[in-house]
């Protein structure tokens, strides 16, 4: 049977064994002698022989007696007349998990673990016994299902809480099953029974070399050499952990104690690999790491550094594959897979690089760069919430980060979450009162709102620390003119030619600021600086004509509303404008829109219109008559 056939044999014995009563306690003579073999091992030499003689007596023929018998037989060691009274029992009575239980660890002693195991898993019927659950804890260990070896290692230590043996395979199953902090709780309770228990100190040194912790592996090592110097096994582990650490000559020197003359040799070319790395010899160190794996083809920690070594020379395919193939090698340790993280981004893999990046979180949960290319996918996206989560963890890790609150802040934009997203603003701005993008952002999001005060604030702070920033200016002045404060308007306006007295754009607003307020001689005079700097602003030009119309410098406004038209046809307002100065015959002009001038043609057509419908009708009438 292979271990797979466990299984569901395990489910056909729990479906067979649910739900029976075995009669403890029940009035029959049978049942009374089955109540006598209960503890019958922990009663004296007299008192035993008794109750023995007592349950030949009450029931001759009934599972107790045959139960009995399988025991002494066992005593004896006459294991195969056991297995045949056993199965007596169990043909006499199905409910019996003690008779289980015998055959199960009859089965165990000869090398029949599928049989133990589905016996013993019968004999937890009727809650088992704690030599039925390290037998169990046992067998699953063996057949790799580790889960299961220690739940039933758990359930046997309620019983001997102080076994060595129990909590090593305990903690051996926790680190198979990848719960690396149960097994090194298990590894310490074992050394606080029996410190120099070498099969704990090895065990837990491999934890921490499993998550990247190689001066605490190392260290428990040297406690394992220093109770046993003479095993080979412990000077290779030594050896191992000192080429990790990239303490090659310690690593040759325990190579050599192990008497692995090729590790030694290989040692050699990752030393020189790594000399010819830190000098940035990419090929030379790549050709030193390719000899070193010849020598010891199966050596994750010189694969890791091969596969470094493509990746800083931008050999970024072969990087991959020789990270991969660390993997496949049982290589470990967050940066391995943050570095393959880091080639699949490059590559414009982000699936794949999100898998490595949460191998990486695995190993180091608070790892700040895999958490933020993390966070970074996630917004590409547009998977908001697992980006929000992930800048959440980044801001416990590192609060006094303002870019961390400001990217935060953007995040809750998106997300439509306007008062989570003012407040982390405010905290980025806490922390960097220059922020300039924080202060833009925040005044955009406020002017939404429609705080045009606050938003006022922050645009100001951006333009004290920008001046130029045109984004910003453009803004202010629209929430100046917007609460009708034109004379800062003006202000802002002034400061932008200064700052950049080249263009043509800050004049020609600046114009039309001072047209409004009716201080048309001001307004002129920025108008034509505005069509000085440039001759082909068609708007300067018309603005110009519009003010000298109504400053009634006529011939004047002819001249610039002409120019306007020339450069810009299909301007409307300069067309009413001209059409207008037709009929001016004051110096004082008057407002006449195209929308006027239509509205009056329309109503000299009505009449038009209206003194020919007439006359029809009158005409009518004499032929009538």
């Amino acid at each position: 049977m292979t271990c797979f056939r466990i299984v569901p044999l395990l489910l056909l014995v729990v479906l067979l064994t649910t739900g029976f009563d075995w009669g403890f306690g029940s009035k029959d003579k049978c049942g009374e002698a089955r109540a006598l073999l209960h503890g019958l091992s922990h009663r004296n030499p007299v008192e035993r022989k008794r109750d023995e003689a007592r349950i030949r007596e009450l029931c001759p023929d009934g599972a107790a007696v045959h139960l009995l018998q399988a025991r002494l037989l066992e005593q004896e060691g006459k294991q195969d007349e056991a297995v045949a009274e056993y199965r007596i029992a169990l043909r006499i009575d199905p409910s019996v998990p003690e008779a289980n239980r015998g055959l199960g660890l009859i089965y165990l002693q000869k090398g029949l673990t599928d049989e133990a195991a589905v016996e013993l898993t019968k004999g937890l019927a009727d809650g088992g016994d704690p030599r039925t659950q390290r037998a169990l804890a046992t067998i699953f260990a063996e057949k790799k299902f580790y889960s299961l070896a220690a739940y039933h290692y758990v359930a046997a230590l309620k019983s001997y809480p102080d076994d060595v043996s129990l909590h090593l395979g305990l903690a051996e199953a926790y680190g198979k099953m990848g719960a690396r902090d149960d097994a090194e709780t298990e590894y310490l309770r074992t050394l606080s029974l029996e410190p120099k228990n070498t099969e704990a100190l090895l065990g837990l040194s491999a934890v921490y070399n499993e998550t990247n912790q190689p001066r605490k592996a190392l260290e428990q090592a040297k406690k394992a050499g220093e109770v046993d110097p003479g095993s080979l096994e412990i000077h290779a582990r030594l050896a191992e952990l000192y080429e990790k650490s990239g303490e090659l000559e310690q690593a040759a020197a325990e190579y050599r104690l192990a008497g692995r003359k090729q590790g030694e040799v290989a040692v050699g070319f990752l030393s020189r690999g790594d000399s010819f790395q830190a000098k940035k010899e990419y090929d030379k160190a790549i050709n030193e790491y390719r000899n070193a794996l010849r020598e010891k083809p199966e050596w994750p920690d010189a694969q890791i550094k091969l596969a470094a070594a493509f990746q800083e020379a931008g050999r970024d395919d072969d990087a991959i594959k020789g990270y991969r193939e660390a993997l496949r090698l049982k290589a470990t340790g967050g940066d391995l897979h943050f570095n393959l993280g880091l080639l699949y981004e490059k590559k414009g893999l982000p699936d794949e690089a999100v898998v490595e990046y949460r191998q990486t979180l695995k190993f180091f949960p608070e790892h700040y760069e895999a958490l933020l290319h993390l966070a970074e996918i996630y917004a590409s996206r547009g998977t908001l919430p697992q980006a929000i989560e992930q800048y959440q963890t980044l801001i416990k890790l590192k609060g006094s980060n303002p870019l961390l609150y400001l990217k935060m802040a953007r995040l809750q934009v998106l997300s439509k979450n306007v008062n989570e997203a003012a407040v982390f603003y405010a905290e980025c701005l806490r922390l960097d009162p220059d922020n300039v993008d924080a202060h833009r952002e925040l005044a955009s999001l406020q002017k939404k709102q429609g705080d045009n005060e606050e938003a006022a604030q922050h645009y100001r702070q951006v333009l004290r620390l920008k001046k130029d920033d045109a984004e910003a200016r453009n803004a202010l002045i629209a929430i100046y003119v917007e609460n009708k404060k034109y004379d800062d308007v003006i202000v802002i306006l002034k400061e932008g030619t200064a700052l950049n007295p080249g263009d043509a754009n800050n004049y020609y607003k600046l114009g039309i600021i001072y047209e409004f307020q009716k201080e048309y001689s001001a307004a002129t005079e920025q108008y034509r600086r505005a069509v000085e700097l440039n001759a082909e602003h068609a708007k300067a030009y018309n603005a110009l004509g519009r003010v000298y119309m109504k400053s009634g410098r006529i011939a004047e406004a002819r001249q610039a509303l002409e120019m306007a038209k020339k450069i810009d046809p299909n301007l409307e307002e300069t067309k009413v404008l001209l059409g207008n100065l037709r009929d001016e015959l004051s110096s004082e002009p008057r407002k006449v829109t195209r929308k006027h001038g239509k509205s009056a043609r329309k109503e000299k057509r009505k009449k038009a219109a209206g003194k020919g419908t007439a006359k029809g009708n009158s005409s009518k009438k004499k032929k009538r008559k």
